[in-house]
């Protein structure tokens, strides 16, 4: 195979590995997902409470421990003006053409990305919290929040972090889901700049071309 197919072959992988299948993401607890930490330790799976919607496709409800079902054994409730950040460190080999999240908390949460306010907690004014926040973003359909966050991610590691705030007592979690997609594709191999070889060879050519005209 000739350096200039090889050259050619290389460029379709890169090309084909660059148009891979969207990274998707969602809250599953450290045990399923190590990239999932929180302030206060490892993340884990909560029965969720009555009130709640149920989870995101393809994801759980999460907290630092038994926070969700008051029902449940091993319950307890987070004391109110509690606070916990929720990490999802998201790692891409590209810059993200696409990308989106969708999130619902009890009570409500803000959402940071690499340290950027994408989205606050819920309004605390005027808010009953009947079942959590009334407002966006709560724990039900009706208040989930849907962001494009492709502006404020990047190539290599990103942070998503989740502070989840307790503000009308009782149960408390976190349920979200997403994906990042990327088609930015490498530039193309050069392949129309030959070699430096190749350039010696054509040039012997021609110098022993002149010199046989001379000849003639």
């Amino acid at each position: 195979m000739t350096k200039h197919l090889r050259i050619m072959f290389l460029g379709i992988a890169a090309a084909t590995a660059a148009i891979a299948s969207p990274i998707n993401f969602f809250s599953q607890g450290t045990a399923t997902d190590p990239n999932e930490s929180n302030t206060m330790g490892n993340t884990v799976i909560v029965m969720k409470d009555p009130g709640w919607a149920a989870a995101l496709a393809g994801s759980e409800w999460v907290s630092y421990g038994q926070t969700g079902n008051q029902y449940m054994p091993g319950y307890f409730m987070p004391a109110n003006g509690t606070v916990v950040s929720f990490f999802e460190l998201l790692t891409l080999p590209w810059i993200p053409s696409a990308a989106m999240v969708t999130y619902m908390a009890d009570d409500s949460a803000a959402l940071y990305i690499n340290g950027v306010l994408v989205q606050p907690e819920a309004p605390v004014d005027n808010n009953s919290y009947r079942i959590c926040s009334d407002y966006t973003p709560g724990c039900r359909t009706s208040t989930s929040v849907t962001l494009n966050i492709a502006p404020f991610l990047q190539a290599g590691d990103n942070t998503l972090r989740f502070d989840v705030a307790q503000r009308g007592s009782y149960s408390y979690g976190l349920n979200y889901a997403g994906f990042a997609d990327g088609n930015v594709l490498p530039p193309p191999p050069d392949v129309t700049t030959p070699e430096p070889t190749t350039l010696v060879f054509t040039g012997c050519v021609l110098i022993g071309l002149g010199l046989l005209r001379r000849k003639r």
